[in-house]
């Protein structure tokens, strides 16, 4: 018996099969029952070659394909035969050919959702890799003489902050290499193993990758009044800080789109300094009342 690829005609190693003896004079083969053909021996997977064979007495056979060499499906009737061995043909042997069809590969959708580690809301801008697990080793290498095997370009989050990937069942991993505008990479940046199976491919498999927001940098601003003949600091001045904040050069205070008042007033201590913690930006300290005995300068701000 020959167990070949039904598309190329090749030899498959890994059918299995049984070989029966035609026993009970009803034609065909019969393996169950009250009165069955005969089974020879035990079962035969086949070679490279994509043979099974058995030496056996002049007799009218058949072979019994059980299981499919990997990656192939039974046929819909997995029964070769019949197969007669007579004196005439007997010292050559009689064989058949069993060809089995390539399995459709089973694909499904391996997807990753980029979110917010603190409110859980998805994010567009993460940038994702999408890694099969190749080289037996447990984990992702992306590096070294036997890494795992990359799938396609680089994927970018959208505003429902997925990466989805649609491919064959196996074990894959995403890789986080560039966190959305404004949040940070985690520490570990690979999410899985991912494992697509048959029983699963139609649904797909998902892992959640949260970010966590960047903290926010910042630093001082100050103004330092000083008396304008002999430099010393001034207590007293009344200050506000506005924050560039509508494009437009210079401060404006009123109109239809106004900077931005940051805080309330400030007036100087005895140091002559006002301050503010604040977000890294453009700011403007303005003069709105001078220091006892003290004019405000014609250009406030």
């Amino acid at each position: 018996m020959l167990k070949t690829d039904a598309v190329t005609g090749a030899p498959l190693a890994g059918g299995v099969f049984q070989l029966w003896e035609e026993t009970n004079g009803i034609p065909g083969l019969q393996t169950t029952g009250i009165n069955p053909d005969t089974q020879i021996g035990a079962g035969c997977t086949t070679g490279a070659d994509g043979i099974c064979r058995r030496t056996v007495d002049l007799g009218t056979y058949y072979w019994l394909e059980t299981a499919a060499p990997p990656g192939y499906t039974l046929p819909v009737d997995p029964v070769f035969g019949p197969l007669v061995l007579t004196a005439a043909n007997a010292a050559e042997g009689v064989q058949i050919t069993a060809p089995d069809i390539p399995q459709l590969p089973l694909t499904g959708e391996v997807r990753v959702l980029k979110t917010n580690a603190e409110t859980g809301a998805p994010l567009a801008g993460g940038v994702f890799e999408l890694w099969e697990e190749t080289n037996g080793i447990p984990g992702l290498q992306t590096t070294g003489i036997n890494p795992d095997t990359q799938v396609g370009a680089a994927c970018t989050t959208g505003a429902d902050g997925l990466c989805r990937r649609t491919v064959d069942v196996g074990t894959y991993y995403w890789r986080e290499t560039a966190a959305p505008p404004g949040f940070v990479l985690p520490a570990q940046p690979v999410f899985g193993p991912l494992v697509l199976t048959p029983e699963n491919a139609q649904a797909g498999v998902q892992v959640t990758a949260p970010d966590e927001p960047q903290a926010p940098v910042t630093g001082e601003v100050r103004v330092l009044k000083t008396d304008a003949v002999t430099g010393a600091p001034l207590a007293g001045g009344v200050f506000q800080l506005w924050e560039e904040t509508n494009g437009i050069p210079g401060l404006q205070t009123t109109g239809v789109n106004p900077d931005t008042q940051v805080g309330a007033a400030c007036t100087t201590g005895a140091d002559g300094l006002c301050r503010r913690t604040v977000d890294l930006g453009t700011y403007y300290w303005l003069e709105t009342a001078a220091p006892p005995g003290y004019v405000l300068p014609a250009q406030p701000v």
